[in-house]
């Protein structure tokens, strides 16, 4: 319930025309994604200051202004952990995402794991649990927090 304050549901032009629209679901054309690679999300000023008044009441010694914002998303999984693993429906894709805000400090040791599959070699830890299948197979998911 935590994590729900914070979800935020609108609808842009690309609901309607993008890779994710009705009419995309329903073509043969698999190159739809092509004309969608680059997400640019205008930030959340309400966040922006809520962040910037927060900072200022735990720490009021601070002195800054903002030099700009910039807008983000984040790939997340419900259970906050990364998904690392082969995807059986497409022969040789690895996916290696949904590190949940956590990508910069994850990166190694997801790429280190990552590289380990793609090269057939045994994994420096059990991938079971970063398994992509969980997400579809009725595995039961703990809601993790971020």
């Amino acid at each position: 319930m935590q994590r729900l304050k914070m979800v935020r549901v609108g609808i842009g032009k690309s609901f309607f025309s993008g890779p994710e629209s009705l009419s995309a679901l329903l073509t043969n054309n698999d190159r739809i994604f092509e004309r969608n690679r680059v997400l640019d999300p205008r930030p959340q000023n309400w966040l922006v200051r809520k962040v910037v008044e927060n900072v200022r009441g735990t720490f009021p010694q601070l002195v800054f202004e903002l030099a700009g914002v910039w807008g983000a998303l984040v790939d997340c999984t419900p259970d906050a952990k990364p998904v690392i693993s082969k995807v059986e429906q497409v022969d040789g894709l690895i996916l290696a995402a949904g590190c949940s805000g956590h990508g910069f400090g994850l990166g190694p040791g997801v790429g280190f794991l990552a590289s380990q599959l793609i090269g057939g070699e045994t994994p420096c830890v059990d991938p079971t649990d970063f398994r992509s299948s969980q997400l579809v197979d009725g595995s039961k998911l703990e809601i993790g927090s971020l």
